[in-house]
């Protein structure tokens, strides 16, 4: 996989040396879990970084790594869970306005790493119910760009994980704030 992230990365910059339009976006946010995780957790922190090519000014693809973390645990204190998510994603960006105030709607689609872990209280450490798994996941969101800050909320839908009757959704909304840079265009 960080093979083929580099080739990406490396073939991207290699399109966009001939028209200079690279974005590079970083930011972070609040993670509000959706679906079965909110069960066992109550909410995180969210960060991400991209890099992309503005195809037209209206349009951009890019690479994006999204991560989360998200905690919590039950009221009388007696389990803690967690949850961590780490997406890679292709993304596409459409900006509704060419100048100024420029709101957009994008999707993600590629895979997400769900790593999570579930603690009692009264547990050791060899009692502890960790479990890690990759599925395919997609990312709509609604944001805005306005010079090079960038705002938006999302949506993330990572699949199931687990079996049968203990078989849970793995979704979150998240509320991000970044920068996003572009050199050579809007």
């Amino acid at each position: 996989m960080k093979k083929f992230l580099l080739f990406a990365a490396v073939a991207l910059l290699g399109i966009t040396a001939t028209n200079a339009q690279v974005k590079f976006g970083f930011g972070v946010g609040y993670a509000l879990p959706t679906g079965d995780i909110a069960d066992f957790t109550d909410g995180g922190v969210s960060a991400h970084l991209e890099l992309g090519y503005g195809v037209t000014e209206d349009i951009d693809v890019s690479i994006l790594y999204h991560g989360e973390f998200l905690a919590g645990s039950d009221f009388d204190g007696e389990s803690f869970g967690a949850i961590a998510l780490g997406s890679y994603m292709l993304n596409g960006r459409y900006y509704f306005r060419k100048e100024g105030f420029r709101p957009y709607g994008s999707l993600g689609l590629g895979i997400t790493s769900i790593g999570a872990l579930e603690l009692d209280n009264a547990s050791t450490i060899d009692d502890v119910d960790a479990d890690s798994t990759s599925n395919f996941s997609f990312r709509p969101a609604l944001g805005f760009k306005y010079g090079v800050l960038n705002m938006n909320v999302a949506y993330l839908s990572a699949g199931k994980v687990g079996e049968g009757d203990f078989e849970q959704s793995v979704s979150d909304f998240t509320i991000n704030l970044g920068l996003l840079f572009t050199f050579g265009g809007n």
